[in-house]
């Protein structure tokens, strides 16, 4: 029986710095990927130099910048394998993550796409393994519909993402809807598909500052309000206000300016006052106690002197 062949797509913008960590992890795999696709989306800094300094499964594709989108589109469009893969110009993957990947498929013929738990990591630190309150979802098959695909989609990261391409080859990433661009493909295929979320992690999310998909919360938070939208039908109205309240919260949490962050805040209670049962990475009374954050810096801005730094 012939061992499955993958192509593994990695979009990169002027990240010459952490490539070849990304790439050298893909060909260290215990099974090897028959195809490494880099679509170089414009880059300034000598990416392209690094890249061809590989030699076969590793290939380079040059494009005018486009953003993430049309470049994992361009990634899809060349790859051959069997499965693809995703994977980030920063992140990396572990050694065996095609490997065990490939078993669960086999072992799961019903299943189109294996996802899962992730490492973060701050560069110059230690790794830790992304927050999750959602076991429940972990390891087993699910064919899932209506507002439990929208949540089973948004567990999936990006770059511990293997699909078959038979799954996803008439499908398109949507330029304009970036940073989120990822999440809306994912929450498509879970809403169309047997998932797996395996919760053995398998890859590590380098929070380099300045990447393609790392950027402003109020850019992220804007585009994934978006996705809701798009995918209002599948939610229904509960579900709709549910995701839009819990994005605006989030958009609170992140945004350091009391001024912006207070009204954002108020505006996610308004909307959905309940809690937000089920979210993975929710904190218990995380509105509450912003709040009083906010507040507190709120109070302190008014009470400083007129003209003090």
């Amino acid at each position: 029986m012939s061992v499955p062949t993958v192509s593994v797509v990695i979009p990169a913008y002027n990240a010459a710095a952490t490539i070849a960590r990304a790439i050298d992890s893909c060909l260290a795999q215990t099974v090897p990927v028959s195809q490494v696709i880099v679509i170089d989306d414009g880059s300034r800094d000598g990416l392209a130099e690094i890249v061809r300094q590989y030699r076969p499964p590793v290939m380079l594709i040059r494009q005018t910048n486009s953003r993430t989108a049309a470049a994992r589109n361009r990634g899809l469009d060349a790859a051959t394998g069997d499965f693809i893969g995703f994977l980030d110009a920063d992140d990396h993957w572990e050694p065996n993550k095609i490997e065990r990947q490939l078993a669960i498929f086999a072992a799961h013929r019903q299943v189109s796409v294996v996802a899962g738990r992730f490492y973060c990591q701050t560069p110059g630190q230690s790794r830790t393994l992304n927050p999750s309150k959602a076991d429940s979802w972990y390891d087993r098959p699910i064919r899932a519909a209506g507002p439990d695909a929208f949540m089973i989609g948004t567990l999936h990261w990006t770059g511990t993402v293997l699909v078959r391409r038979q799954a996803i080859e008439k499908l398109r990433f949507v330029s304009g809807l970036e940073p989120a661009e990822d999440r809306d493909m994912w929450i498509r295929l879970a809403a169309g598909n047997t998932v797996y979320l395996d919760s053995q992690p398998l890859a590590t999310a380098v929070l380099e500052p300045c990447s393609l998909s790392r950027g402003s919360i109020e850019v992220d938070c804007t585009k994934m309000l978006e996705v809701i939208d798009r995918h209002a039908e599948l939610l229904g109205l509960a579900s709709r206000l549910f995701w839009t309240s819990y994005v605006r919260y989030r958009w609170a949490a992140m945004d350091p300016s009391p001024s912006t962050a207070l009204p954002m805040l108020m505006r996610s209670v308004l909307s959905w006052p309940l809690p937000f049962a089920g979210m993975p990475a929710m904190k218990r009374l995380g509105r509450l106690k912003r709040l009083a954050v906010l507040l507190r810096q709120s109070m302190l801005h008014r009470n400083q002197p007129e003209g003090a730094a």
